[in-house]
């Protein structure tokens, strides 16, 4: 701890001025001040506390804290998150029992003003979020901390020792962890946590299709021609996926969404494309019009909804893949590249299932996407598949319940 201790420290100006490019870049002068450890006023105490990093943990927990409020009318949950987009989630849900603050940066003096003033009976943070710091500092103070759907990367189990042993210390002070499957209980043992506070409940993404019947209509999205979805795409993604698009010469829209829309005036600037019309900006879609960018939050979902075929980002860049139960949740026909190393489970699942195709590189890429969209009953099929997936979402929504409420 001490090591750690000093080592923030000693990178204090560089995470100082991330927090504050991140803040400027955003617009958002609360992030900037909740980061540090103030402007917490408008919080409610005694609240239930959630903690996920950002967009996907937060559309994640959202159908458990739904079904939560369902069973217990008088709770409040207070989300934490690291990103803008994440906070920004959260505030469209528009529930007066739900709240949203940026969680303070792993300095002692930031997470002790935050604790002292929401004063909350629990944390139950989602996934991989172990901030050494926080969970002293919550466990001195008698609260219990909880981690639910709880993975580990690789990048994690294959981490230096000393990170290692830093991860036990804070697993020290954890009062359960509900892992997403065997093997993600068993790398918490292997790290150190106590084995009999670990137990199996399963995967919480597995019920973001109980909420799909949730989604907003967007009506700003009018037109009616066919569109193939690239969802969540990092750096370098939107063009190599546009120039494998211009060899197919198709007929449909290429509808991009980049998992960090504030990245939008350096994909335009890459894709120097004279046909692309922008969401943000709310231009109109044309019988011209080659490409969109959905560069806007909370709107995702109405595409899945309507796509003809999706291809999800942050699979072919070494990032590990996003959630591909989400638009499996709309039956869609989904494609994904190599790189899915944060959602094995999901992936061998979806394969198994014939429920998803995934490629190795560009160029098959391209070859998958030609096939599917000439060829109607084999996207059928991958749909019918992907319809079939049977998840016993229910009863891992209701083994979460029963854990907080039992904790209440």
């Amino acid at each position: 701890m001490l090591f750690y201790r000093l080592l923030i420290m000693i990178a204090s100006p560089v995470i100082l001025g991330h927090i504050l490019w991140k803040s400027t870049s955003n617009h958002d002068s609360r992030y900037f001040w909740q980061r540090l450890g103030f402007q917490y006023s408008s919080l409610p105490e005694n609240c239930l506390w959630f903690h996920c990093a950002s967009v996907g943990e937060v559309n994640t927990l959202l159908p458990l804290l739904k079904n939560l409020h369902a069973k217990k009318p008088q709770l409040k949950f207070l989300i934490t998150t690291n990103t803008v987009t994440g906070g920004k989630i959260v505030s469209q849900q528009k529930l007066d029992y739900l709240f949203h603050s940026y969680l303070p940066f792993d300095w002692v003096f930031c997470i002790r003003r935050f604790i002292k003033t929401a004063k909350p009976e629990a944390l139950y943070v989602l996934e991989t979020e172990i901030w050494p710091n926080l969970f002293r500092w919550c466990f001195n103070r008698g609260i219990a901390i909880h981690i639910i759907n709880a993975r580990l990367s690789s990048k994690t189990s294959t981490a230096k020792p000393w990170v290692k042993s830093l991860l036990k210390t804070a697993l020290s002070n954890v009062s359960s962890i509900s892992a997403r499957t065997e093997h993600d209980a068993r790398g918490y043992a292997l790290l150190g946590a106590d084995k009999t506070r670990i137990a199996t409940l399963g995967n919480l993404k597995f019920t973001t299709a109980l909420s799909t019947s949730q989604s907003m209509e967007d009506k700003s999205f009018s037109s009616s021609r066919d569109f193939v979805l690239v969802a969540s795409t990092h750096d370098d993604e939107e063009l190599q996926i546009y120039k494998l698009w211009k060899t197919l010469n198709r007929q449909e829209l290429l509808v991009i969404a980049p998992r960090h829309p504030e990245r939008a005036a350096s994909i335009v600037k890459n894709l120097n494309c004279g046909t692309i019309a922008i969401r943000s900006r709310n231009q109109p879609i044309s019988s011209e019009t080659s490409v969109y960018l959905l560069d806007t939050v909370g709107e995702l979902k109405n595409y899945f909804k309507n796509a003809k075929l999706v291809v999800m980002g942050g699979s072919f860049t070494p990032i590990g893949g996003h959630n591909i139960l989400e638009p499996a949740s709309y039956n869609n026909a989904i494609i994904t590249g190599p790189h899915m190393e944060n959602f094995t489970q999901e992936l061998a699942l979806m394969l198994e299932k014939q429920a998803i195709i995934q490629v190795a590189s560009y160029d098959e890429l391209a070859v998958q996407m030609g096939r599917l969209l000439d060829d109607a009953d084999a996207r059928e099929e991958l749909q019918q598949n992907t319809a079939r997936l049977t998840h016993n979402v229910e009863e891992i929504l209701q083994g979460y319940t029963s854990l907080i409420l039992g904790e209440t």
